[in-house]
């Protein structure tokens, strides 16, 4: 009796001891918390007001004379890239390189900043392990992936050389969030211009399964407006109603199919995107 009472408190034990090296492996398990903390979390209704301007405080624009005036900006930051709407026909992507990376030029500041935040915050530094590609390149990509997970050639954010894959030291790809700055990458890029632009959840939108260490740049306040709202480019741009102005913060957003556009006078900045879907994506920093 006395050896099966020990043998029961023995089982107990051992028991309780692979309970907690489970639950102690599970705590260290940053990104199992990570995933976690994702299935669980809700996200408010996009922080964009309706913004009503007087006509009287608005200036007419062309396109051609907004396009050469100073403190304007015309890019493709905005544009939507996906199976259903393909890069344009004769694209060229704007390209830079960086430490052997090529990128959109206006993405290298925010990248660097992003990076070394990162790096300050986590003691861990992110790379960059894919960047611009060409068709030739993103077809034997596709030709050698599983479905859903690339891009068909012309699909491709990467072409547009407005995409980076990027990592931390024995955390690529689907690894990348057992990194605390993976982790940190995917919290806080939206602060730096970049969105998670295959967010978890959002395949049947995106078409692409989640890479939560694929960004795209997409600037100021766009990013923060969609990683806090947890929308993807698609709904992002869709909630833009056309020919309304939207206000976020010091800044007002417009999508619009007009021939010309009035702006409210006295803005900062003015920034302007084809977003690919027949429109332009108007976005004013005021003072």
């Amino acid at each position: 009796m006395k050896i099966k009472r020990k043998y029961r408190w023995l089982c107990l034990v051992l028991a309780l001891a692979v309970l907690a090296a489970g639950i102690g492996y599970l705590a260290t398990r940053g990104d199992w918390w990570y995933y976690l903390e994702l299935a669980v979390r809700s996200y408010p209704e996009p922080e964009l007001t309706a913004a009503q301007l007087h006509e009287s405080d608005c200036t007419e624009w062309t396109w051609e004379d907004l396009k050469g005036a100073d403190g304007v900006t015309v890019s493709c930051l905005l544009m939507l890239v996906n199976a259903s709407h393909p890069l344009p026909a004769g694209y060229e992507a704007e390209l830079t390189e960086y430490n052997g990376a090529e990128m959109h030029p206006l993405m290298v500041e925010p990248y660097i900043a992003l990076r070394d935040t990162v790096l300050a915050e986590t003691g861990v530094r992110i790379y960059v392990a894919d960047d611009y590609r060409t068709a030739e390149e993103q077809m034997e990509i596709l030709e050698s992936s599983e479905e859903g997970t690339a891009a068909a050639p012309g699909c491709s954010e990467h072409e547009a050389g407005l995409s980076l894959d990027v990592y931390a030291p024995y955390c690529a790809g689907k690894e990348f969030l057992k990194s605390a700055a993976g982790r940190m990458v995917n919290r806080v890029c939206g602060e730096y211009g970049f969105v998670i632009r295959y967010p978890l959840g959002k395949e049947e939108i995106t078409g692409i399964s989640y890479e939560p260490w694929h960004l795209r740049y997409v600037g100021e306040p766009h990013a923060e407006i969609m990683m806090n709202s947890g929308l993807t480019l698609e709904e992002y741009i869709q909630a833009l109603t056309p020919e309304v102005w939207f206000a976020h913060g010091n800044y007002l957003i417009l999508r619009t199919a007009a021939d010309a556009c009035r702006l409210p006078q006295g803005w900062e900045r003015c920034e302007i995107s084809e977003d690919n879907a027949g429109y332009r994506i108007v976005t004013l920093k005021m003072p």
